[in-house]
């Protein structure tokens, strides 16, 4: 057996070299932004909105909603909710997100957070047990719907168990993420529940937000939670950052190996 056709270059063997270039840098990248990440973990320093602060940091306030939102479970107006669809005698656990951008404020001064990609660390606000036969509000069903195997299990007779875990309007709201100044403040509004005679704050004028979280968020971290940050949750994995490593080194053998079969290739007048 000639030990050269073991280098002999095939399709097969050029299209992985190729992927492994085209892989190596997103590997890179996703690995730099953790050992970014880790670094401002290190640095984490939690701040008053009074004090207008900028960069990555611990904020803290009271949640005031910028648009109308309610939990599934305690009908109560919310900033975003996760619920959870666990199926009895069943091997089904989901979770239905829903966000909504909202504003914490705290001695006059409020920031706008954007929550689409956050890191959702809240505590339950409501659990009910849903049997087959027990009919669903709209809004509900609605959201059920998003859960195909939770809606054919109560057509085979089947119950469910939800599980609510909502960001509260007025609840004390603890985000750590980046922060920046917002150029011009959104206009004040007040917004009717629909419910009864109250009204939920939106945005007051001596709160009108003037700072901004998590948007165009070059770190891509952002932690919402009712509750101050726990060690575990600033932490990032060694695994994320072994791309600084293994990205650029399957990038050169990919070059490496593709360089290698063009010269073999062109040895046999084949290119």
């Amino acid at each position: 057996m000639n030990p050269l056709s073991i280098l002999e270059p095939t399709a097969a063997s050029m299209t992985l070299a190729a992927a492994a270039i085209v892989a190596g840098a997103p590997l890179f990248s996703s690995g730099m932004r953790a050992v970014r990440l880790r670094r401002r973990f290190r640095g984490l320093r939690s701040v008053a909105l009074a004090e207008h602060p900028g960069g990555f940091a611990h904020a803290r306030g009271a949640v005031a909603l910028a648009g109308p939102l309610f939990a599934p479970l305690s009908a109560r107006p919310c900033a975003g909710f996760d619920l959870e669809v666990i199926a009895e005698g069943l091997s089904l656990h989901r979770t239905i997100a829903e966000r909504r951008e909202f504003h914490i404020a705290d001695a006059g001064v409020a920031a706008l957070v954007h929550p689409r990609r956050a890191r959702w660390a809240v505590g339950v606000t409501g659990e009910r047990r849903l049997a087959a036969s027990e009919p669903a509000a709209a809004g509900l069903a609605a959201l059920l719907e998003r859960v195909p195997e939770a809606t054919w299990w109560r057509r085979a007779g089947g119950a469910l168990r939800l599980v609510e875990r909502a960001l509260l309007a007025g609840a004390p709201c603890h985000v750590v993420g980046s922060i920046r100044g917002l150029a011009s403040a959104p206009a004040a509004a007040m917004l009717r529940t629909g419910t009864d005679d109250a009204s939920v704050v939106v945005a007051d004028a001596h709160v009108a937000p003037i700072l901004a979280i998590g948007e165009d968020d070059p770190i891509d971290f952002l932690l919402v939670s009712d509750q101050p940050p726990r060690p575990e949750q600033l932490r990032v994995p060694a695994a994320r950052m072994l791309g600084v490593v293994v990205g650029p080194a399957l990038g050169l053998a990919g070059m490496l190996y593709l360089a290698s079969a063009a010269d073999y290739l062109r040895a046999l007048g084949r290119f």
